[in-house]
């Protein structure tokens, strides 16, 4: 008596004039649970009890339309509105109802979900969303495909996880990282900060981004093209063909990407390549640093059956190729033929049943990904494009002391559990498992002296997750409690000086804990605050080196953290205005902080005893009439090394900074949409960012008048929109570093400069 089945709604709403109404809000009577309608006016409500249900449709200019429906256990209801134009708009309209992306901002977690909508007609990848977040700084080493660093409310690199739909990112490969994915491929990105919630399976410290593909499950078709500065152009494809009355579909998304990246760099010195003589400074442009990736996954899956809600089987492979104009962390030595190429074929498995007030979700991946480091040129480059034939006698490669054709070999097991069980409409339990395991074997086909990774090595970790959570009747209160359980173990086999063999084999295990909470002091008025004891593992390439530039270090100690977050988020709104502003303050106070040292073109990562990461954070949004719009936000982070002594001595480096992090910026973003309705659509944008100069070495060592640092930057772009025939047809233009300023990031290595580039885009529904 106690249980209670659902059933699914269904439909799409339309205007007097038989058009389709996008963003229209669709809810159940009496309740908060709701949905918006895409692009097309479809909509779907999933999980809707047994019974006779009243489905209400509200737009504003429009009136609204109630129906009456009965829904049936594990059956899809289909149900259509058409909603009459109102003569007079009233001045002020109440919506009950709540779309996912909203419920999540409302969680106790501190969480911002990007919808990716607005920018699917702009030339932009996920990386440059993300950019324009309070709390993050993107740096990149270079133009596209270079390696770059999201910092998140002070703590970055591997402290903040990735995934695509619950599925962790973890060496999938560098062709399949953030700055390789269109945008067109994303429907919502969400971000968590601090804490973070035990479905994702994380290990994280400073938080994790969730990327959300496509939900849609009809049938369309979407195609987009750009090119632009420095020989740059990027394509992508999604479609789905969907059977909605048999529940079955297929989809393929794919991309390519490639970049000459040849664009001007200042002030490098020259050097010659007979004597070696310093022959001055030069502007130069980058001779070898293209790019070129690719990536196409296919899938299939059920929907709407008894055994499953939906199940999806399917296969990603992707390649790219990555020439080096220089070492990552600096730009001294130059390379002319040294460059890297990588290969990733990934199976996977996802499930998702809800039986009355039990669900499960369960994904499985299994797949390969293959590396080739190719160092066997025998010439000697400088920045004027010159070179030499070294000696027959020389064994040196341009990266290392003898050349090289190094190719590792990684095979890949992850696995994600999670169950959660309704116990009322106030309480809910959550139970998550995942499980993660790496084998890193390795062999160099020219060098026969280099013995790296012969016997395979071993990287694998399990994160248990408990959670309850609380939800008073009003949704005035809740939150949520939750403990993990890590573990983590390996087998690391190294070379001494005498070339023997010496395994190590790290062990780790311990509990962490924490809570989030939220409070809703008026209706547009939230608090939140947020507690974890948490945990961060080593990452293969950090333990274990990336067979490049990063070396092994087998004593790496995972990562330990208390997080704190307190946030307060408000919005005002009537017919014309919107008006959305938000403050965070958080603070990290961590052990063992893993960061990367480096020496020389190559580094390795080391553990710093007590970092301490506090910071704020402020944001608002301002929008008229859906026409104009503004948004800005600022972040300032102190990340300071909090040890007292070192190995012993006292620190010098003691309550300063940690290098080469910024400490202060900000993002804003102008919108002018001058047209804006179902059938033609322009929009021109403006956006700018900004960070302030800081330090690339320990800001109390060496003379202050002659400290190299990351000069103070600000950027700015321009994008234009055009949209018509309903969407089906877009083009866009984009302008980047609009005043071709001099930038720099990652170790002080120049950035490209203005760029210019047009896109197409045709989408069918």
């Amino acid at each position: 008596m106690y249980a209670q089945s659902y059933g699914t709604i269904k439909g799409q709403v339309f205007d007097d004039q038989k058009e389709k109404l996008p963003f229209a809000t669709v809810f159940i009577s009496e309740t908060n649970y709701g949905t918006s309608t895409n692009i097309n006016g479809e909509f779907v409500l999933e999980q809707v009890p047994i019974g006779e249900q009243e489905v209400q449709v509200q737009m504003l200019g429009y009136e609204t339309s109630v129906k009456k429906v009965l829904v049936k256990t594990n059956e899809i209801t289909e149900l259509n509105f058409v909603l009459e134009t109102r003569d007079e708009i009233l001045s002020e309209i109440e919506i009950t109802a709540k779309s996912e992306a909203s419920i999540k901002r409302e969680s106790g977690y501190s969480v911002e979900v990007l919808e990716s909508q607005q920018y699917q007609n702009l030339t932009t990848d996920i990386n440059q969303i993300l950019q324009n977040t309070a709390g993050i700084n993107l740096r990149e080493s270079g133009g596209l495909g270079s390696g770059f660093n999201l910092s998140l409310n002070g703590l970055s690199g591997n402290q903040v996880r990735y995934f695509i739909d619950g599925v962790p990112m973890e060496n999938f490969g560098s062709a399949l990282t953030l700055n390789n994915f269109p945008v067109n491929l994303v429907e919502n990105i969400e971000v968590y900060k601090g804490v973070v919630p035990i479905h994702l399976g994380a290990d994280a410290l400073g938080g994790a981004i969730n990327i959300v593909p496509s939900t849609r499950y009809a049938s369309y078709l979407d195609i987009t093209y750009s090119g632009g500065s420095f020989n740059t152009h990027r394509a992508s494809i999604n479609a789905r063909h969907a059977d909605e009355e048999k529940g079955w579909f297929v989809q393929t998304y794919a991309f390519f990407n490639h970049s000459d990246n040849n664009y001007t760099v200042d002030s490098v010195k020259v050097w010659d390549l007979e004597l070696g003589n310093f022959l001055g400074f030069t502007s130069a442009e980058r001779f070898h640093d293209h790019y070129t990736s690719g990536m196409i996954n296919v899938q299939a899956g059920l929907r709407e059956k008894a055994f499953a809600d939906q199940w999806t089987v399917g296969f990603t492979g992707a390649r790219n190729r990555k020439n080096y104009q220089h070492p990552d962390n600096n730009i001294l030595r130059v390379f002319g033929n040294f460059h890297t190429r990588e290969q990733t074929y990934l199976f996977s498995s996802n499930y998702k049943k809800k039986i009355n007030r039990f669900s499960i979700k369960a994904n499985t991946t299994l797949g390969s990904i293959e590396e080739s480091i190719i160092d066997t040129s025998t010439l000697k480059y400088n920045w004027a494009g010159d070179f030499i034939q070294r000696s027959a006698s020389n064994p040196k490669g341009e990266l290392y002391e003898r050349r090289s054709l190094f190719t590792l070999n990684d095979a890949v097991w992850r696995s994600n559990l999670g169950t959660s069980y309704q116990l009322s409409t106030q309480h809910q339990l959550s139970i998550n498992f995942n499980h993660n395991h790496l084998r890193r074997k390795g062999k160099d086909k020219v060098d026969a002296l280099n013995r790296s990774f012969t016997i395979p090595n071993s990287i694998q970790k399990h994160i248990v997750g408990v959670d309850y959570t609380f939800q008073t009747k009003d949704d005035r209160f809740t939150s949520s409690a939750f403990g993990k359980s890590y573990w983590f173990g390996g087998k690391i086999v190294t070379q001494d000086f005498e070339d023997n063999d010496v395994v190590t084999r790290p062990v780790f295990q311990n509990l962490g804990y924490g809570i989030a909470s939220r409070w809703r002091i008026f209706k547009d008025l939230l608090v939140r605050a947020s507690f974890e004891r948490a945990y961060r593992l080593p990452e293969p390439y950090e333990i274990l080196g990336d067979g490049i530039y990063i070396n092994v270090n087998p004593s790496l100690q995972p990562e330990q953290s208390y997080n704190f977050n307190f946030g307060l988020n408000g919005k005002l709104q009537n017919k014309n205005w919107l008006l959305e502003a938000e403050g965070n303050y958080f603070l990290r106070s961590s052990t063992d902080f893993i960061r990367f040292l480096p020496l020389g073109p190559f580094g390795e990562f080391e553990n710093l005893t007590n970092v301490k990461s506090e910071g704020v954070e402020g944001s608002f949004n301002i929008e008229f009439k859906q026409r104009i719009s503004l948004s800005a936000n600022v972040t300032y982070q102190n990340i300071t090394d909090q040890n007292e002594f070192d190995e012993g001595l006292e620190n010098v480096n003691y309550q300063s900074r940690i290098p080469n992090i910024p400490y202060l910026f900000a993002n804003a973003r102008f919108g002018l949409q001058p047209i804006n309705n179902s059938t033609y659509r322009l929009g021109i944008f403006w956006s700018s960012s900004f960070t302030e100069a800081f330090f690339l070495n320990w800001e109390r060592l060496g003379n202050a008048n002659t400290k190299n640092i990351i000069p103070q930057q600000l950027t700015h772009q321009v994008d234009v929109e055009y949209a018509f025939q309903d969407g089906r047809y877009n083009l866009s233009g984009s302008v980047f570093n609009l005043t071709d300023a001099r930038v720099f990031d990652n170790f002080s290595i120049q950035l490209p400069g203005r760029a210019i580039y047009l896109k197409l885009r045709y989408f069918i529904y």
